[in-house]
Formats: C-alpha cells, sequence, structure tokens
C-alpha cells in the first residue's frame, strides 16, 4: 500500500482544507513543533479507515467551538495495482466513498471492503477501539505507544494468519483448532487440566469402586466378629454358672463384719484416750498462766531499778537542752534588729529608683507623643491626596466589561470586513498612460484593485458602461451583520459619552495611569499610617496622657532622703542576708525551745513512773499472793505428771491393736464382696447384650450381603478401567495434536524469525528474539557479562523497549510483504527516548525498511533526523 494524497477539512485544529501530497514510496519524513497538527493527520488516517461514516462517537474530530462542522478526510492511495480514493465525511454531512478503475462503493460497502484489504474490523457500536485495528493497528504506532506491542500483536495475530495464508495443516487451521480444542475438551471431562487427575465420571468411577472395596472390607470384619462373639458367650455362660454356684461374696461379707467388730472396740480406746490428752492439755494452759504470774512478780522489781535510771537520764537532758537555749536567744535578737534596719534601707533604694523610671518614662512619653503628632500630621495631608485620586478615578472610569465589549465588537467588524473582502469581487485595473475610467463616481487611473460588495457601474468614455453585481455567498448577510456591528458599537460610545474607539483607549490608558498614581499613593499612605488615621489619632493621645500620668505618680512620691540610700540590688541582696541569717536563727531557736520542752516533759514522765513502780513493791498484799501462786504451781505438775501416765498407757494399747490395719481389712473385704457380685450381674447383662446381636446380625444375613458387593465391585472395577484406558488414550492424542501443531506454528514462525532476526542484528548483535506460538514476542536473549542473558522485553529500559517495539514492526511488515498483503508504516514522534548511538542505529534500519515499505515518520524534533536520507517536509504551526 502507498498513500500519495491526504487532504483535511473541518477536521480539529484544520478548520480550512489542507492538503499533503507528492509522498514517496519510500521514507516520508513530517517535521513541526507541537500543536503543529502532526497527530492529527495521524488521527486523520486512523478515522478515515476505522471509524464508521455514521458514527456519533466522533465529535473529538469537529473543531473546537464549531458544533456545525463536518470532518472531511479524502485519501488517495495505491493497493495491489489499483489506484484507490477515498472519501469520508463524519458527523453533519454523513458519507463515504471509495473509487478505484471507475468502480465506486458506497457507505457500509465501501468500509466493508477496506476492512477486507488491510486487515482490519469495525466495532460493532461506538468508537473503534484497539481490539479492531488489526494488521493497521501493528503498523500504525500513535504518539508515545511505540514500546507497547504485545497488546497490537494479539490484536492482530488472527488477520496475521489469514493474510500470509500458509498451509499449515488442519491442526494449525480453524477447523484444527476446533479439533484441538474437543479433544481437550473430551479429556479434562475425566481428567484435570493442570495435573492429571481424575474427574468428572472417571472419579466418580474411582471413588464408587474404592467405596465397594471399603464395604467389602467391612462385610468381612462384620463375619470375623460375628464368629468372635459367639465363641465369647459359651465361655461367659460356663464363667456365670459356675460363680453363681461358689456365691465367693458371701464369705467374703462375713469377714467384713468380724473385723468391723473388732475395730469398733479399739475406737472405743481411742475415744478415752482423746479426753485423757485434752484434759492433759487443760492441765498445761493452767501451768502457763501460773508461771507468767510469777514471771510478773519478778518482772515488777526490775522494772524499779529500770525506772530511776530513765529518771536519771532525763534530768541530764533537760540540763543540756536550757543550756542550748540560753546560747541561741541572744544571737536570734541581735539578727532580728538587721533584718529590720535591712528592710528599711531597700524600701527607700526602691522608692528612689521608681522616681528615677517615672522621668524616664514622662520624658519618652513626651517624645513620642511629638513623634506621633508629626506622623498623623504627614499621614493626614497623604489621605488628602488619595481621596483627591480616587475622585478622579471615579469620575473617568470605564468598566472593563464595556471596555472589552467595544475591543470583541471592534474585532467582530473586523473580521466581518475580511470575510465580506473575502467574499467580494475583486475588480484588478491596469489602464494605459493618460486613460481614466469611473467606478461609481470615482475616478480608476493606472494600475489597483478594489472591492465590490454592491452593485456598481464602470463608465467606459466613448464606450460606454459596465455594470458589475458582486455574486458572492452571504454577503448581503454580512452586510447587514456589519452594519449591526456598527449600531452597537456607536450606541455603547454614546451611552459612555465616547466620540471614538480610540478615545476609549486613551481614556482606560488614562485610568491606568491614574490607577497607578492611586496605588503609588495608597502605598505612601499605609507606610505613613499602616494601622490607619484612628490608630495614630490613639497613639497620640495615649502617649500624651502617658506623660502626664508619669507627672503626677511623680508628684505622688514622698520627699529624697537626705543621704542617698544604696543601690536596689545592693540593698536587696543586703535584706535577703539578713533575712536568711534570722531564718537560720529561728530555725535554731525553735529547735532549742522544743527539745528543752520535750527533756522537760520526759523527766516529768519518768519521774511519775518511778513512783508507781516503788508504790507496787512496797504494797503488803504483794507478799501473801506471791507464796500462793508457788504452793498451786507445785499441785498443777503433780496432777500432769499423773495424766502423762495414762496417755503413755492408752497409746500403747492402741498402737498394739493396729487400727489402720483394721481399717483395711474392712474395706478390703466389702470391696471384694461387692466386685464378685458385680463381675457375676456383668456377666449376665453382657450374656443377654451378645444374644441379641448375634441375632440381630444373624436377621442381616451377611453372607448374602458379602456377594452382592463383591458382584457391584467387579462391575465398577470393569468401569473405571475403561474410563482409565479412555482417559489415557485422549490425554496421549492431545499430546501428539499439541506437538504437531507446535511444529507447524515454527514453520510460520520461521520466516518472522528470519526478518526479525535481520533488525536484530543492528541492534543488539548476537542477540534472538523467539516467537511465541501467537506470533507475540517472547523472550529476548543477548550476550552478558557471565554468558547469555535472558529476560522479558518488559525488563529493559523505556529507550530500549520503544526501539524494540518498530523493528518488530517492521518484521511483521517484511513477513505480510512477501504474503502479497499491503503495508504502510506511521511513526508518530516515535524513538524520542533512544541515545544518539541507538537512534544513528535506528536511522539505519528505518532506512532499509524503506527499501520495501512506505513510512511516514512525524517528529518535533527535526535536528535529530537530519541525516536520515530524506528532505523534511515542514508542516505550518497555524494551518
Amino acid at each position: 500500500m502507498k498513500l500519495k494524497r491526504l487532504r483535511l477539512e473541518q477536521f480539529r485544529r484544520f478548520r480550512q482544507p489542507f492538503q499533503i501530497d507528492g509522498l514517496t514510496p519510500g521514507l516520508n519524513l513530517f517535521t513541526g513543533p507541537n500543536e503543529a497538527g502532526k497527530s492529527t493527520l495521524v488521527a486523520a488516517l486512523r478515522a478515515a479507515f476505522f471509524e464508521r461514516y455514521r458514527s456519533s462517537a466522533v465529535d473529538d474530530l469537529r473543531p473546537w467551538g464549531d458544533s456545525a462542522a463536518a470532518p472531511t478526510v479524502e485519501l488517495d492511495f495505491e493497493l495491489g495495482g489499483h489506484d484507490y480514493r477515498l472519501t469520508k465525511s463524519f458527523l453533519h454531512k454523513k458519507r463515504c466513498e471509495l473509487q478505484w478503475n471507475g468502480q465506486q462503493l458506497d457507505g457500509t460497502d465501501a468500509e466493508d471492503r477496506l476492512a477486507e484489504l488491510l486487515g482490519f474490523q469495525h466495532a460493532g457500536k461506538g468508537a473503534s477501539k484497539a481490539e479492531h485495528w488489526g494488521i493497521p493497528g501493528l503498523l500504525w504506532i500513535s504518539q508515545g505507544s511505540a514500546q507497547e506491542i504485545r497488546e497490537p500483536v494479539a490484536h492482530a495475530t488472527d488477520h496475521l494468519r489469514r493474510a500470509l495464508n500458509t498451509s499449515l495443516g488442519e491442526v494449525a487451521a480453524s477447523g484444527g483448532d476446533d479439533l484441538l480444542a474437543n479433544v481437550e475438551a473430551r479429556r479434562n471431562e475425566l481428567l484435570t487440566a493442570a495435573g492429571g487427575k481424575p474427574r468428572g465420571d472417571y472419579a466418580a468411577a474411582r471413588e464408587q469402586e474404592k467405596a465397594l472395596e471399603d464395604e467389602l472390607a467391612s462385610l468381612d470384619q462384620d463375619i470375623a466378629q460375628y464368629s468372635q462373639k459367639v465363641d465369647r458367650l459359651a465361655r461367659l455362660r460356663q464363667e456365670h454358672t459356675r460363680e453363681g454356684t461358689e456365691q465367693t461374696w458371701v464369705a467374703f461379707r462375713a469377714q467384713e463384719a468380724d473385723a468391723r467388730a473388732r475395730l469398733e472396740a479399739l475406737q472405743g480406746v481411742e475415744r478415752e484416750l482423746a479426753g485423757t490428752r485434752q484434759q492433759q492439755a487443760r492441765g498445761e494452759e493452767r501451768l502457763r498462766l501460773l508461771r507468767s504470774h510469777l514471771d510478773a512478780f519478778e518482772r515488777e522489781e526490775k522494772e524499779l531499778a529500770t525506772r530511776r535510771a530513765a529518771t536519771a537520764a532525763a534530768q541530764h537532758t533537760l540540763d543540756e537542752a536550757a543550756a542550748a537555749l540560753t546560747h541561741w536567744q541572744p544571737r536570734h535578737d541581735e539578727a532580728a534588729r538587721r533584718y529590720d534596719s535591712a528592710r528599711h534601707a531597700l524600701r527607700l533604694a526602691r522608692q528612689e529608683d521608681t522616681r528615677r523610671n517615672l522621668v524616664r518614662s514622662r520624658d519618652e512619653q513626651r517624645r513620642q507623643a511629638e513623634a506621633a503628632g508629626a506622623a498623623l500630621t504627614q499621614a493626614e495631608a497623604a489621605h488628602a491626596i488619595l481621596q483627591a485620586l480616587r475622585q478622579q478615578a471615579a469620575a473617568g472610569a470605564i468598566k472593563d466589561s464595556e471596555l472589552k465589549t467595544l475591543r470583541e465588537l471592534g474585532s467582530q467588524l473586523t473580521e466581518n470586513r475580511i470575510r465580506r473582502e473575502a467574499s467580494a469581487t475583486r475588480l484588478g485595473y491596469t489602464l494605459d498612460a493618460g486613460v481614466r475610467l469611473t467606478l461609481d463616481g470615482q475616478g480608476l487611473e493606472g494600475r489597483g484593485e478594489r472591492h465590490l460588495f454592491d452593485h456598481s457601474q464602470i463608465d467606459l468614455p466613448g464606450l460606454g458602461r459596465l455594470e458589475i453585481t458582486p455574486g458572492g455567498t452571504g454577503l448581503a448577510e454580512l452586510q447587514r451583520a456589519a452594519d449591526e456591528l456598527e449600531d452597537q458599537r456607536s450606541a455603547l460610545l454614546q451611552r459612555l459619552g465616547l466620540n471614538s474607539p480610540e478615545e476609549a483607549e486613551t481614556r482606560a490608558e488614562a485610568r491606568r495611569q491614574l490607577e497607578a498614581d492611586l496605588r503609588s499613593a495608597e502605598t505612601g499612605f499605609k507606610a505613613l499610617a499602616p494601622k490607619g488615621l484612628d490608630a495614630l489619632r490613639l497613639e497620640h493621645a495615649q502617649r500624651t496622657t502617658g506623660a502626664a500620668e508619669a507627672e503626677t505618680s511623680l508628684a505622688a512620691l514622698a520627699p529624697p532622703p537626705e543621704q542617698p540610700p544604696p543601690a536596689v540590688a545592693t540593698a536587696e541582696a543586703e535584706e535577703e542576708a539578713a533575712r536568711q541569717a534570722l531564718a537560720i536563727l529561728d530555725s535554731q531557736l525553735a529547735t532549742a525551745r522544743l527539745a528543752e520542752s520535750s527533756a522537760r516533759a520526759a523527766f516529768a514522765a519518768a519521774t511519775q513512773e518511778q513512783a508507781s513502780a516503788q508504790a507496787r513493791l512496797d504494797d503488803p498484799a504483794r507478799g501473801q499472793r506471791l507464796g500462793a501462786a508457788n504452793a498451786e504451781l507445785t499441785d498443777a505438775r503433780a496432777e500432769q505428771d499423773t495424766l502423762s501416765r495414762r496417755v503413755a498407757a492408752l497409746e500403747q494399747q492402741i498402737a498394739e491393736a493396729h487400727p489402720d490395719i483394721l481399717r483395711q481389712d474392712v474395706e478390703r473385704y466389702r470391696s471384694s464382696a461387692g466386685a464378685a457380685e458385680a463381675r457375676h450381674r456383668e456377666r449376665a447383662t453382657e450374656i443377654y447384650r451378645l444374644e441379641v446381636e448375634l441375632e440381630a446380625a444373624g436377621a442381616r444375613g451377611l453372607d448374602e450381603r458379602r456377594a452382592e458387593i463383591d458382584r457391584d465391585l467387579a462391575q465398577a472395577r470393569r468401569r473405571s478401567a475403561e474410563l482409565a484406558r479412555r482417559a489415557a488414550a485422549l490425554d496421549h492424542l492431545l499430546t501428539l495434536l499439541r506437538s504437531h501443531r507446535q511444529a507447524l506454528t515454527q514453520r510460520l514462525q520461521a520466516p518472522l524469525q528470519k526478518h526479525l532476526a535481520r533488525y536484530l542484528q543492528l541492534l543488539f548483535p548476537r542477540a534472538r528474539l523467539d516467537i511465541d506460538e501467537n506470533l507475540g514476542p517472547g523472550p529476548l536473549t543477548r550476550p552478558g557479562p557471565q554468558g547469555d542473558e535472558t529476560g522479558n522485553l518488559e525488563a529493559l529500559s523505556f529507550g530500549a523497549r520503544e526501539q524494540m517495539g518498530v523493528i518488530t514492526r517492521l518484521a511483521y511488515a517484511d513477513l505480510l510483504r512477501e504474503a502479497g498483503r499491503p503495508t504502510l508504516l506511521v511513526l508518530d514522534d516515535a524513538l524520542v527516548h533512544s541515545d544518539e548511538t541507538r537512534l544513528a542505529q535506528m536511522k539505519r534500519v528505518l532506512f532499509d525498511a524503506a527499501g520495501r515499505h512506505q513510512i511516514l515518520l512525524f517528529t518535533c524534533h527535526p535536528e535529530k533526523w537530519r541525516d536520515l536520507g530524506v528532505a523534511a517536509r515542514t508542516l505550518d504551526s497555524t494551518p
């Protein structure tokens, strides 16, 4: 396919007709800055082929702000030795025409013929998308998408296979695809796709076989258990009869009664021992109380000696505390006198310091009041100037909206004049010297040109006259529109009190200058009065009032002392030192007073306690109580000795009878009798249970059931084996079909691999790019520092992915050309991320490919493509 001419009209930025012709069969380089229309040309190509002419989803093709536009694309191209012309209009003038060799198709027929010729399809509804673009979508690279290759290849795979028309056998054809899918579906009915495990009917047959095997094994186990239960029933009946005859539990209960009688007699001795021990414990408590009573008499004698020593110690402590108090009292009085003197000196120092501060404050307030008065005077003058400028600005102001309206009316009148001149009849004349003609009363001489907007008359002296009536479309409407615009502008000028638009611009300029002066005056006023005149007036009043208040405070102070006091800091230090010294002595004196008071109270308490102890020892009844306590202690000791001998005799009697052994005998005989009788009853119960189970098992017909299951198991095994053979056969057939398809697919990949290797070696020497079964790019293998390295294209840098995207598309184009299919390559700002070295290599690749294909290259970097070998065609940035 060779594109020869492209013409646009009312298509996005190309409002007026725009045409590119003279395209060469090889490289065609188009340059221009951003917004020059390069991508619009590519979009026009896509719209001409891919979009249905009746589509309502192509509003983006019309120019901005022109809702009545009818975007139109016209293409001349050569295909298969024939010259074609495609004309397609969208939106308001929907039509499609395809002409070649005197033949013509219109509408949908023309669009379907184009899709068949180029290898793409149209969208069923709405705008065309990438999945519909087929081979052109693969070979036409839009801006910023050169690095994307997998998706365009996926959308073009079916078109590539049909276009190549390579004999791949039934497996690779569509029928082969159906056969392969059918075999795979049938195989997947019996085996899982991933692991080849049974599923569906095959899995169900295997499960039924396993279930029957488990049921048969369970029945065999039940039959074995039935035989075991018969034997056990016979043994249990013999044992139950023997135990009923012997009745061993009767002898065990007689032995239990004898042991229990001997234990009860011994328990009476144990109770007597417990009572004797309680009596012995009460005697021990009486002895403890008597000993405590005698100890109290001894403690009273010792306490008197202790009280005498405590009284002597308290007297000594009291003497020492009184001496300390006598030592600290005079020193404390002297410190108090020093502290009073320091406080008086500090009061005088602070008074004189306040006097000095008030004098400074009064002087500072007076100075600031004078400064604030001067600033207020200047600010009031600046404010007056500012107010005058604001009045001037308000008097001559023209609103921006009104000025904008005047300018828009002027622009519309200018545009109307240009359109009238374009539609008017142009009269050019060249007259000989001395010849004069008259046009509507105006003389014409020499050489010139006039625009005729209305019926005009040319007088030809001696020959007659010519009457000319302009025939431009819409000229009368344009003139009426011009008159209306002129009336609107005149009315607006009259309302504003202006004579002309120029006067409005002059007044607007004067207003801008006045606004600048006003801003300058506002800046000056803000500098003098940042917070306003009221703030300045308030500050002036505050400073004046502050000076007066300071003067009043000075008058209220007491007169200064005859001798100047020390500095405030010195007086404060001396007062602080005197205060701290007084505080220390206060603490020492308080401690001494507290110690003296405490010692005096302790001495009085000690004297009182000594007198009490002496009175208790001098009591006449104390001796009588002491003798009675000693006699009672002797009697209690004799009674305790008698009780101890009785306890020992009872303990020996109990130990010789072994009460723990007797208790064990009672429990042993009782348990033995209960166990023997319970075992006899349990055997009877078990005999009854076994008889019932054997009767139930005999009723189930275990042998007949086993025969039925054995028959069903044999049938299930045959079904499972049959499905296993079918699954294995389908799996083997699927493997063979896939192997055959892979071999045939490799035959298709070989030519593409050859063309791809041709370009790849120019970019990556000794590299190889594999092709998958869908003709898409696979892993890239190239030499590395540690040997060959293999990875996906997505792991390459953005620039390298762009380069691989371009050379891959060139290889597809070569493959299509060999198959006799049309190729046209479009590169819209591709390879913009390539460095100089790689870009130079890509230029060699493109120049080589241009010998076999037509390539349209659009770029906004003309300096990078000067050495491409073809002249660049520059697109006007303002079409």
